[in-house]
């Protein structure tokens, strides 16, 4: 039953989104443990989260093998490493569902909610990968992320979860819960129901920004051996299919090539593309500052040339991606055993950049799933721009998945999203949720979007991210209650050994 629920959750992850599964993905899991000791409910917990995070995250061995040049049984060992981290947090929180059931009764429902939401806000997470996100493609369930964010979706997920498995063990007799909850779940469907339709019929006076979707069909097993002026021709010739479109923004994905876009050999025809499409190109780059001493740093960059033909600014990513673009103290000696870990330098900045009085910060790959950069990079933004290489992963879940947390940014922060991506997948994600563009990862795109720019304020931009803290703090006190009452329990006094009295004497 424990890997029942972890391989439901496999459905209801992209690309297949079975969401609606959702809603009694655990319930195989919180009943097979209701009635355990704290060990044997750690186990099966721990079972499920191991099982869970092996099979959403198979890709990681592939990447592994191809890319880092590893053998695939030492790429396979890895994989079962990270599961076996990744998966603890849900022993750790499954531990203390049947002693939460006995201590609370049915408030057990929320409280358990409350501790899964802490364990999600708490627990160190390279690919943050809430329950609550899942839900990105169910539009009225989804608008509660604009409140509360992905975690304030989790909390409703796993109540409901909770809700079915009681009704299941009592048989319908505890009905209190599930009305709260019945209750808590309708009202969330209206009132997403209405905030997607008001913000689906737009604000008349916002304008339509007009940007280029260009993706290329290649492997990045390919990309690699390919010259690099090769690969700068590529997205020349895919940049001229869109001129007719009269794009005000052409869009590069992050490591469009690698070179500086300030090189004198290539500044020239990058001016002159923009000039002459009389529009602006934001494209991904590498930075190298050279040395006297031979040795050079080097950041992963945006750079924007406008209409003009000059180059505007550019950006630096403040989060270099960990074993990827760079190799985290105290693994530093691993970098000698995987061949592609870059050497990448953190930004120190943001930036906002400007087309036509319109404003976008350009967060570079994963740093698009960090909420509180998201918050930050929203903050004088009229939307995000987001540039990203999935082509590592191959043609697995990860594209899609890493799409998915993306698109999570839009609606929490209020801001539309253009995620321009290599390989795929590319999309256009609306305040309310719509994905109004979403490519097919491995085929090439070469088209202009109208973006409405709509930004609106968020209630988890004002003060709504505090809702996962708030349930860290409820959840915190259910345990230590529990706690207590062990610390109170009277230790049981062992049974003292039958004696047989002696005769009376004499």
């Amino acid at each position: 039953m424990a890997i029942a629920s972890a391989l439901v959750l496999n459905l209801v992850s992209p690309p297949v989104n079975l969401e609606w599964l959702h809603w009694v993905a655990f319930v195989p899991l919180f009943v097979a443990v209701h009635d355990l000791d704290r060990k044997a409910a750690f186990r099966l917990g721990y079972l499920c989260g191991f099982t869970a995070v092996l099979t959403l995250f198979h890709w990681l061995a592939l990447t592994i093998h191809v890319f880092g040049e590893l053998p695939l049984v030492l790429a396979i060992a890895i994989l079962a490493l990270f599961a076996s981290v990744f998966g603890l947090p849900y022993g750790l929180m499954i531990q203390f569902l049947p002693a939460m059931r006995r201590r609370f009764g049915a408030w057990w429902i929320p409280l358990f909610a409350c501790v899964w939401v802490m364990a999600e806000r708490l627990q160190p997470a390279l690919f943050p990968y809430y329950q609550g996100v899942g839900q990105y493609r169910s539009p009225w369930v989804w608008q509660l992320a604009s409140v509360f964010g992905s975690m304030g979706v989790s909390f409703l997920v796993i109540g409901v979860n909770a809700c079915v498995t009681e009704l299941v063990l009592t048989r319908g007799r505890v009905w209190k819960p599930m009305a709260v909850f019945a209750t808590l779940f309708l009202a969330n469907l209206g009132f997403g129901a209405r905030r997607h339709a008001n913000l689906a019929l737009g604000d008349a006076s916002a304008r339509d920004f007009r940007v280029s979707l260009l993706q290329e069909g290649v492997t990045m097993q390919t990309r690699l051996y390919d010259r690099g002026e090769v690969v700068v021709k590529s997205w020349f010739d895919i940049t001229h299919k869109v001129v007719a479109q009269h794009p005000e923004l052409v869009v590069w994905p992050e490591g469009a090539f690698f070179y500086n876009p300030t090189d004198p050999e290539l500044e020239p025809y990058l001016a002159k593309l923009a000039k002459n499409g009389n529009f602006a190109i934001l494209m991904g780059a590498g930075t190298h500052d050279e040395h006297e001493d031979g040795t050079r740093t080097d950041w992963n960059s945006a750079y924007m040339f406008d209409h003009t033909g000059t180059i505007v600014g550019r950006y630096d990513k403040l989060y270099p991606l960990p074993f990827g673009e760079y190799m985290p103290w105290p693994t530093t000696y691993l970098r000698q055993f995987i061949a592609s870990v870059g050497d990448f330098r953190a930004g120190t900045q943001l930036h906002v950049f400007e087309v036509d009085g319109v404003k976008f910060s350009t967060p570079i790959c994963y740093e698009a799933i960090l909420d509180g950069l998201m918050r930050d990079m929203g903050t004088g933004a009229d939307l995000y721009i987001n540039i990203t290489n999935d082509a590592w992963f191959g043609d697995t879940a990860a594209p899609h998945q890493h799409a998915m947390l993306a698109a999570a940014q839009a609606m929490e922060n209020g801001r539309p999203m253009v995620r321009i991506a290599y390989t795929g997948i590319s999309m256009v994600v609306m305040p309310n949720g719509d994905i109004t563009h979403y490519s097919k990862p491995y085929t090439e795109v070469a088209e202009v979007a109208d973006v409405p720019i709509n930004p609106v304020e968020t209630i988890y931009r004002q003060g709504g991210w505090i809702f996962p803290w708030l349930c860290a703090a409820v959840g915190a006190g259910a345990l230590a209650q529990l706690w207590l009452d062990a610390r109170r329990m009277p230790l049981a006094v062992p049974e003292r050994a039958a004696v047989t009295p002696a005769p009376p004497s004499a």
